[in-house]
């Protein structure tokens, strides 16, 4: 019986950092970033599984900056201001975005069934 009272434990919290991680890429840009910040230095003495998905998401919030920008540098140092660098750069700064975007999707839903992110384990 899944309802026979049981003691029900205790959620480890880690909705909330995705859930600013999702925002920060498709909300709220530098809010969602500056909170998403916030809480991974203030879960010091949190869950495990809250630290693993907080730090996972700072990770991939800056490394998807970086890719984004870095590519879009090179393309701009390779081609100049001409209508194949406007090309190359949207279709790239689209493709990382989503993505990006995806992979917070499948981190929410492993935070929701209490797993920790797929992240490699070296960087949390």
């Amino acid at each position: 019986m899944p309802y026979s009272g049981s003691p029900k434990s205790e959620s480890p919290g880690a909705i909330a950092p995705v859930i600013w991680y999702l925002l920060n890429l498709l909300a709220l840009p530098v809010i969602g970033f500056i909170v998403l910040l916030t809480i991974a230095m203030k879960s010091g003495d949190a869950h495990a599984l809250r630290r693993a998905h907080s730090k996972a998401a700072v990770y991939m919030s800056i490394l998807g900056a970086m890719l984004i920008s870095g590519g879009v540098a090179v393309c701009w140092l390779i081609y100049g201001n001409t209508g194949l660098f406007w090309t190359y750069a949207i279709v790239w700064a689209v493709v990382l975005h989503t993505s990006f975007v995806l992979w917070g999707m499948i981190s929410l839903a492993q935070a929701i069934g209490n797993k920790p992110p797929t992240f490699p384990r070296w960087l949390l």
